[in-house]
């Protein structure tokens, strides 16, 4: 269940990922210093407020345990901001209750099965990509075809050692707890629960081949995207997310603009206050057309990389 709920929180990074969890050794090794800790630039926006600054922080879901400590920058915004803001609540979407709701979505009922759900060309080609995979299709027969997606995307990055124990937003809400920092969401598990199953036939398929034809991508290109992030290089990084986005313009629209329009307003009510707020979201809600940072600076807040 825990695995379910990683993969789940992880989803909208690059909209598939991974559910590894973190070893012993990878949590207690000293301290290395990263290519993050001393980078320029970084993954992080300050927006003005009339009394108070909101940080904007881009997460990657999924981090190495070597890619810590982060940046000075990061950590400064983290110590000076009185509440912390997550995608959803992270407390209820690990609760056994919440897994057990996403099982019974991600599964087709007795009788039904994967195979009904494809066309017979793309059962074809997953079962090709599948060939020699610890995974066969008999294990995935009865998951939906957005969790056949993930699950192929979790074997291709935990072989890679990304690890969503690891995340930036996973390392805050920890910290957050244990600071005794205030915490708030933007969205409920629920409706993040309901993009995902809330997918017609069609955009679920489109998610699966989105995955298959981007094999190669995984493995080659992830580990860019990580490193464009810990060195804020978001031209690189918004030209990634934009080529995992481009066949599938109805995804992107679901899982990253709509919901970018959404969160401004609870983004602005936050400006409003006395008191300085760290934004955390998946980095691709901060990037390119159509992101939280274009929307507010077309608002007219005053926004800046750090």
């Amino acid at each position: 269940m825990k695995h379910l709920q990683q993969l789940f929180t992880a989803y909208t990074v690059v909209c598939l990922a991974t559910c590894v969890a973190a070893s012993p050794e990878a949590t207690n090794a000293a301290p290395k210093k990263s290519v993050s800790a001393t980078s320029s630039k970084h993954c992080l926006w300050e927006v003005r407020g009339a009394n108070n600054r909101v940080f904007l922080l881009g997460s990657m879901h999924l981090m190495k345990p070597d890619m810590y400590p982060l940046a000075e920058e990061i950590e400064a915004a983290y110590k000076r901001s009185d509440t912390v803001v997550f995608e959803t609540d992270v407390k209820a979407l690990e609760s056994p209750e919440f897994a057990m709701k996403m099982m019974a979505q991600a599964t087709y009922p007795e009788g039904d099965t994967l195979k009904k759900h494809l066309s017979a060309a793309n059962y074809s080609l997953l079962a090709s990509n599948l060939a020699g995979s610890v995974v066969g299709m008999e294990a995935l027969g009865q998951f939906k075809p957005w969790m056949v997606a993930m699950t192929l995307v979790v074997l291709e990055l935990q072989k890679q050692g990304f690890d969503a124990e690891n995340g930036v937003d996973k390392h805050f809400h920890k910290r957050a707890v244990a600071d005794g920092k205030k915490l708030d969401s933007l969205e409920t598990p629920e409706f993040q629960m309901n993009l995902l199953t809330g997918l017609t036939d069609q955009e679920s398929e489109d998610a699966l081949v989105q995955a298959l034809r981007d094999t190669e991508i995984w493995k080659t290109q992830f580990a860019a995207l990580a490193k464009a992030w810990t060195t804020g290089d978001i031209k690189a990084m918004d030209k990634l997310v934009t080529d995992n986005f481009r066949d599938f313009p109805q995804l992107q629209k679901k899982f990253v603009a709509d919901r970018n329009r959404a969160w401004v307003g609870s983004i602005e009510k936050h400006l409003g206050g006395n008191k300085d707020v760290l934004v955390v979201v998946g980095a691709a809600h901060l990037i390119g057309k159509d992101s939280v940072v274009e929307l507010l600076s077309k608002k007219g807040f005053k926004v800046e990389q750090r």
